[in-house]
């Protein structure tokens, strides 16, 4: 079902990726490079972990609320109060950002939140929705609940929760609205009937941390390669990876004008150097908004004019270009490809053109943080096509 004000499936990142005129940057690797073929599909999701949320527990009584935040303007958010007869006053407690702790009779509490990505066009496309996951005695109570609604239905003055409070045998639920006073509910609270979560509380220390990044990619010399490109996009590796502060500038020469007619795609087109003495013209169109959030290139002949290319590729028709047998010579790469995020439309892939040691390569990602792997490198070849060499993918929190 399509809501208002959203594109389905797929959602724009926080910070906007750079335009492919300003997308090339330098990295020197030293590595040696061997051809594969890595297979890219979707998969799972992605969220922002929000650190806000807070749970805290009453050393002498078997009591524990956990506090929601009512941020405004994105300034660090107040906890609500919620009536003293109900919670002795744990809504007043000072700290945040608790996700554990033990009630008096040894029941320990924990408690994740998150929410959906936000992205700059669509009813309330800031305005994301979060969620949260409860685990009481190691069940888990709430996978993934929503506290404050998002998106479109951010207009529609929902409650949104204010506190749980957990006793032994139930939990009270507190919600409000801005135009409705505190509702407190209580409901009963069976933990026998839930099996304890041996994912959250497992006993094995060998997976990765939750927010890392890893590397796939077939031989050493290939995993080496990755894992260097990993280490020279910088500290905030997860945004790189999302198109995040690509700033030098793409040498096209010479550049030519907008194709008539597929003005709207944005395209441009221009020569560009595939590895050191060999040149491709190289078409890229490219969109920020509901329609067309990705990128889509074409690389060809150096004396294929752009008006050949746009021929072949009418902008109009985009859903069905990786369905379109290629011309001689030419390489389309997008998303929709069987090596490339074949589950995802060419509008819903952003390609970032990258130099290394003098060749070409393109930087994949899905507009839709929730589409697996985060990001992908792959290599355009003399012969025509193109391989991946590496994808990168986040290790999600378990929610």
């Amino acid at each position: 079902m399509l809501e208002a004000g959203r594109c389905p499936l797929h959602y724009p990142t926080l910070n906007r990726p750079p335009r492919l005129d300003t997308a090339m940057r330098s990295h020197p690797f030293n590595a040696p490079l061997l051809g594969i073929c890595l297979m890219i599909s979707s998969a799972a999701r992605a969220d922002v972990e929000m650190v806000d949320i807070d749970v805290v527990c009453d050393p002498h009584a078997n009591l524990a609320l956990v506090r929601f935040p009512t941020p405004y303007n994105n300034d660090p958010g107040q906890y609500p109060r919620l009536p003293q007869r109900l919670d002795r006053g744990l809504s007043a407690s000072g700290g945040s950002n608790r996700s554990d702790c033990t009630m008096a009779n040894g029941t320990t509490v924990r408690v994740r939140g998150g929410s959906e990505q936000a992205f700059d066009y669509g009813a309330g496309g800031a305005n994301p929705p979060a969620f949260f996951s409860l685990w009481i005695d190691r069940r888990r109570v709430f996978s993934r609940q929503t506290w404050m609604p998002g998106y479109a239905q951010t207009f529609a003055d929902l409650p949104t929760y204010d506190g749980i409070l957990i006793e032994p045998g139930r939990l009270t639920i507190c919600e409000s609205t801005e135009d409705h006073r505190q509702q407190c509910k209580s409901r009963p609270l069976n933990l026998k009937a839930l099996a304890i979560d041996r994912i959250e509380y497992g006993a094995s220390s060998s997976k990765p941390r939750a927010g890392s990044i890893v590397s796939i990619a077939k031989g050493a010399a290939n995993q080496q390669f990755c894992s260097r490109y990993l280490e020279n996009l910088g500290p905030d590796v997860y945004s790189a990876l999302r198109g995040a502060d690509s700033t030098s500038s793409l040498t096209w020469s010479p550049q030519d004008v907008v194709v008539a007619g597929n003005g709207e795609g944005h395209p441009k087109s221009g020569i560009v150097d595939l590895s050191p003495g060999t040149t491709r013209r190289m078409m890229a169109w490219g969109g920020t908004n509901h329609y067309f959030d990705g990128d889509v290139i074409v690389l060809a002949p150096s004396q294929m004019t752009t008006q050949d290319i746009g021929e072949s590729y009418t902008f109009s028709d985009i859903e069905t270009w990786p369905n379109i047998p290629a011309p001689a010579g030419v390489t389309l790469i997008s998303g929709g490809l069987p090596k490339l995020y074949p589950d995802v439309s060419p509008r819903y892939v952003h390609l970032v053109p990258k130099r290394i040691d003098g060749d070409l390569y393109i930087h994949a990602y899905p507009t839709n943080a929730t589409v697996h792997p985060t990001a992908a490198l792959v290599k355009p070849v003399a012969g025509g096509g193109f391989f991946t060499i590496c994808a990168f993918d986040q290790v999600e929190a378990h929610y």
